[in-house]
């Protein structure tokens, strides 16, 4: 979110003047922010609480060093004291588990697919009569491209096709024998967003994805699935803790889960002529046209960002200095309707906007604006670092050419 250099009491018009405001009523406004702040955390924090308490009463078991935590208007899942390696952060019994019923019966790609998302619209439906109503209740509310009217999807600028973004909807129209209306259409959502591959597991959902941080680990058991502490050293209190949904495309994280990652972030892209260009980015380094080894080592590794880094500045080093300047003239060649300055102002607004806004379809299209905008500017933004980058090293292998001359 942008945040503004103007305190609290001081607004400028049109014009850029400045407006005084009264102390009280800046009072007020603050109070009344943090008050709403506080009260969507308190709701979050009963939520689970219900949630976990279900959970427990249904022959599962969820470790208490743990919660929910809110950082930057993100949820995630915290550590309140150190967790050793190993040990076990959730069970959920197989009767809990929506897809799965046993280690011998588990989720099937097609069909299997289909059944979860129809039977968990049938116990939406059912509401508080449903076993999985606590968990039901505490998940909706996610909106994907699938969910963006065609004027939204504009917004991303060709980065992610209306083919692309509705990819999912057509797969159910044309494998699943059932019509999408508003609840199947909530549950593809949810399955799409939140499936592990055994199908829906309650609790499990809530935790965040990070390939660089990882630290925690689904297993398949007979009894049920478990989520174990992975890594050396365990949690320390106050970490997030971390699964990982896979080593996937920055425009697939978007599409299917509604967010571009903090690192390692897999970009690719298109150049007019069909020549495809990838690159793996990461802080201050980017690896470009990762190689096979590069990327398993990316999804199978738990290291340092350090260690990270290394591998990363090792591989895009060791490119020819043909195949970097072939990589910096596709981004050259890349071309948008609008610069990312002008992205800046258009977002600046529309978030002004959206602030003065009553929850509606309209308002859920500012946001979807909102959320595209800033998904394009991520996109030129990893453009102009990974193109510095390759600068960087042709010029310093040019400076060192000319040293031996």
């Amino acid at each position: 979110a942008m945040m503004s250099n103007q305190s609290p009491a001081a607004r400028t018009t049109k014009n850029g003047a400045f407006v005084s405001l009264p102390v009280s009523i800046c009072c007020w406004l603050l109070i009344l922010i943090s008050c709403s702040a506080n009260a969507s955390q308190r709701d979050a924090d009963a939520g689970y609480a219900r949630l976990r308490s279900w959970m427990r009463e249904n022959g599962g078991r969820v470790n208490d060093r743990f919660g929910i935590t809110e950082k930057d208007g993100i949820r995630g899942i915290q550590a309140f004291t150190d967790i050793e390696e190993g040990s076990e952060l959730l069970f959920c019994p197989w009767h809990l588990v929506i897809g799965s019923s046993s280690l011998q019966d588990q989720m099937k790609p097609g069909d299997g697919m289909c059944s979860v998302v129809d039977e968990m619209a049938k116990e939406i439906r059912l509401g508080v009569d449903s076993l999985w109503y606590p968990y039901l209740d505490h998940i909706g509310g996610q909106r994907l491209p699938a969910d963006f009217i065609s004027e939204v999807l504009l917004e991303l600028q060709g980065l992610l096709t209306t083919q692309d973004a509705t990819r999912h909807l057509r797969w159910f129209d044309q494998r699943c024998d059932g019509e999408l209306d508003g609840t199947a259409k909530q549950s593809l959502v949810a399955f799409i967003s939140r499936a592990s591959e055994v199908g829906m597991i309650p609790i499990y959902d809530l935790f965040n994805h990070h390939n660089g941080n990882r630290n925690a680990k689904l297993t398949v058991t007979e009894e049920g699935v478990q989520l174990l502490v992975v890594g050396d050293g365990g949690i320390s209190s106050g970490d997030e803790i971390y699964l990982s949904y896979g080593l996937k495309t920055a425009s697939t994280m978007y599409r299917d889960y509604g967010f571009v990652e903090e690192w390692p972030i897999a970009w690719n892209f298109q150049t007019a002529e069909g020549n495809n260009f990838a690159f793996l980015e990461f802080p201050d380094v980017v690896a470009i046209n990762p190689s096979a080894d590069l990327l398993r080592a990316v999804w199978q590794s738990n290291i340092s960002l350090e260690e990270y880094l290394s591998l990363a500045t090792t591989h895009t080093e060791s490119l020819s200095s043909a195949d970097l300047e072939t990589f910096v003239t596709a981004v050259e060649n890349e071309h948008f309707p609008t610069t990312f300055e002008g992205d800046e102002v258009t977002l600046a607004l529309l978030i002004e906007q959206e602030g003065g806004t009553i929850a509606n379809d309209s308002s859920d299209n500012i946001s979807d604006r909102i959320s595209a905008i800033r998904y394009r500017m991520a996109h030129k933004k990893a453009l102009a670092s990974a193109k510095l980058y390759c600068n960087g090293i042709l010029t310093k292998r040019m400076s060192m050419g000319s040293q031996e001359l």
